[in-house]
């Protein structure tokens, strides 16, 4: 791509933009980039269709299972539909990634159990990233010993890290003092010292 010629000083935002306008290298890239996505968009909502399907029979009004994510109202209905499609799997990893976050309430700890099967026995990173993320939201003080047990769990990578907060919130003193322990540890030291010190404040 050809820049845009600068003239003598700083240049302004506007007239930067402006000059891309007119770049044809540069809106042929944009468009596409547009393009492709605009693919990958069409490929996954054709993907998610079964779960859109099964939610719409419950009475849910929407296109895509990121549309449960972004809403603060309530939907425990829609919770068994979307943990079958996540054990099912088959999915895209954004599509199994998004359902896991779908399933990231208060109200999935009672498929605590198979969502820690997912978790350990995980078929791609986007259902290990989806399954650790519903772990960590769904935990209460009851499930604590799983939480601090999944830190050892090194096959399951980076995706670990999301159990390091709600350890730290939910275990009490014993949370507090496994986390203090992860503080010079490569994997969680960053996310534990950053929470140590917050808590601190």
């Amino acid at each position: 791509m050809t820049r845009p010629k600068r003239q003598s000083g700083a240049i302004g935002a506007t007239e930067f933009l402006a000059q891309l306008e007119k770049d044809p290298e540069y809106q042929r890239k944009k468009a596409a980039f547009e393009a492709e996505l605009r693919e990958r968009t069409a490929v996954l909502q054709e993907a998610e269709q079964p779960i859109v399907a099964d939610l719409r029979e419950k009475g849910f009004q929407i296109d895509s299972v990121w549309d449960l994510g972004n809403t603060s109202n309530p939907y425990p209905t829609a919770l068994p539909v979307l943990m079958d499609h996540f054990e099912r799997g088959g999915y895209p990893e954004r599509v199994m990634e998004s359902l896991g976050q779908a399933l990231a309430v208060k109200p999935s700890v009672v498929f605590w159990d198979r969502l820690k099967a997912r978790w350990l026995e995980a078929r791609g990173p986007g259902e290990e990233v989806g399954a650790a993320v519903a772990l960590a939201a769904s935990a209460t003080k009851a499930q604590v010993d799983d939480l601090i047990e999944f830190l050892s769990v090194e096959e399951r990578g980076q995706s670990r890290i999301y159990f390091v907060r709600p350890i730290l919130r939910l275990g009490g003193d014993r949370g507090r003092e496994v986390i203090e322990a992860l503080r010079a540890d490569p994997v969680f030291g960053a996310e534990a010292t950053a929470l140590l010190k917050r808590r601190r404040k």
